[in-house]
């Protein structure tokens, strides 16, 4: 999942809780993978999914703000003209920080870093653990 570098530092350092999304998946998911975009264009690490909470925009930050490790100003021009929004919250206990960033091409050569997310598989995720640790 591509996440702004700010933000994905902020998710694997446990600052942030949540990463926020104007859609969800449509599969099953347990990890994320975090990929910092650009400039950084790197997989940082990998995080677990405890709970996808979904609600409007007002409602999500008045429950979220407090670990959303992200400005209010910022949230909402996020969420500006949409209805719902999804807070996926992070497990605290099972992020996995790499010692060294990784290039998603260097796992998979015709990788495309997806504009919202992808699936990946476990064989995907496990080369992530082993190139990164």
């Amino acid at each position: 999942m591509p996440i702004k570098p700010q933000y994905a530092e902020k998710l694997l350092s446990g600052e942030k809780h949540f990463e926020f999304r104007r859609k969800t998946f449509g599969q099953h998911v347990t990890h994320i993978v975090v990929y910092a975009s650009s400039p950084v264009k790197q997989i940082l690490g990998i995080v677990e999914i405890k709970q996808i909470h979904r609600d409007t925009p007002s409602a999500t930050w008045q429950k979220t703000f407090e670990t959303a490790g992200i400005a209010k100003s910022d949230f909402f021009e996020y969420f500006a003209g949409v209805d719902t929004a999804y807070a996926i919250e992070i497990k605290q206990r099972t992020k996995i920080r790499l010692k060294n960033a990784v290039s998603p091409k260097a796992i998979k050569e015709d990788f495309r870093v997806p504009q919202f997310f992808t699936y990946v598989s476990e064989q995907f995720l496990n080369s992530v653990k082993e190139a990164g640790l």
